[in-house]
């Protein structure tokens, strides 16, 4: 009997583990629409439905989401919950940053895939404005 209890209480422990670290992962979404109409008011083309499932198969978090102090990444990724307002990109890259949001954009993501090509890569993701910004 004791040591059934202690095999459910491993089972147990184990569970919970595993919930503990792929829920977290599992809760994000697979894609991402990026409008963002309260700074972009006279937008030209259409938003872009972002595959962050994708980007987060190949990528850290970090690699994308960040908070610089000093030259460095100092972000917690703990933070990193969706709804959280602090993580959208647009809470810092804003009207008020020398750095905005498209900028952001278009330097991370662009620069990005640039990159890849640079380096090699056979798959790369978009690197025109149409790629992104695709008409449906």
């Amino acid at each position: 009997m004791m040591m059934k209890k202690r095999y459910l209480a491993g089972w147990l422990l184990g569970a919970v583990l595993v919930v503990a670290v792929v829920l977290p992962v599992a809760a994000q979404p697979e894609s991402i629409l990026l409008n963002n109409e309260q700074y972009f008011v006279k937008k030209k083309r259409p938003p872009v439905a972002f595959p962050h499932a994708v980007h987060m198969d190949v990528l850290a978090c970090t690699d994308c989401h960040h908070r610089y102090e000093k030259g460095e990444n100092v972000l917690n990724e703990d933070a990193l919950e969706e709804g959280n307002p602090e993580i959208r990109c647009g809470n810092c890259h804003n009207l008020n940053n020398r750095y905005g949001l498209q900028q952001a954009f278009h330097a991370s993501c662009t620069g990005c895939h640039r990159q890849m090509v640079v380096d090699g890569s056979k798959k790369t993701g978009p690197r025109t404005c149409g790629g992104c910004h695709a008409l449906k």
